[in-house]
């Protein structure tokens, strides 16, 4: 079996749990999420900890599933308790980025002006001259918006120009040589 999957994830006291066949809802007063995990593998809720294992007559290589599951539900769980946050660093001359309620408005040296929608459960502060920070509960739709603002203008080799992650180092080149 997963290593990872063998761990329980403990539930904090003001998390509310409900396991229903093979769904587990969280609710922690202000967001309600669900999540559904993969069949043949079996959810035990007891003293605040769930536990995840292999149903009887489950496939060999049901323990990937096991421990997918548990690290979704690990950070399902984080995300009720702290929302996960990315910095997203944007650089250049005329680069700039606001928000206006759930739309961030990017200016990032094309003809127009980017107009990106932010999903619910995620939302964007502009920090700083050149600093967007995302916050949201869900680790992996926090993940996707950034990766998808990034992609507007990915940070170029020889000036370092674009959007890039926070802290995120570059690999830079060397332009040409006479």
């Amino acid at each position: 079996m997963s290593r990872v999957g063998k761990l329980p994830v403990k539930i904090p006291a003001n998390v509310k749990v409900a396991v229903e066949k093979n769904i587990i809802s969280f609710d922690n007063g202000k967001t309600k999420t669900s999540y559904k995990v993969s069949p043949k593998v079996k959810i035990e809720y007891n003293d605040g900890a769930l536990k995840f294992s292999a149903e009887e007559g489950a496939p060999s290589d049901i323990s990937m599933f096991i421990g997918m599951d548990r690290s979704n539900v690990k950070n399902i769980v984080g995300g009720l308790l702290e929302p996960f946050k990315t910095v997203l660093e944007v650089n250049g001359v005329g680069y700039k980025a606001s928000v206006e309620k759930e739309v961030l408005v990017l200016t990032l040296g094309y003809s127009h002006e980017i107009y990106y929608y932010l999903p619910a459960g995620v939302s964007a502060v502009f920090e700083k001259p050149n600093l967007i920070v995302i916050t949201g509960s869900d680790k992996v739709l926090v993940g996707q918006v950034a990766s998808e603002i990034i992609s507007f203008r990915k940070p170029e080799p020889y000036k370092g120009k674009g959007v890039k992650i926070s802290g995120k180092p570059i690999l830079r080149k060397e332009g040409k040589k006479k």
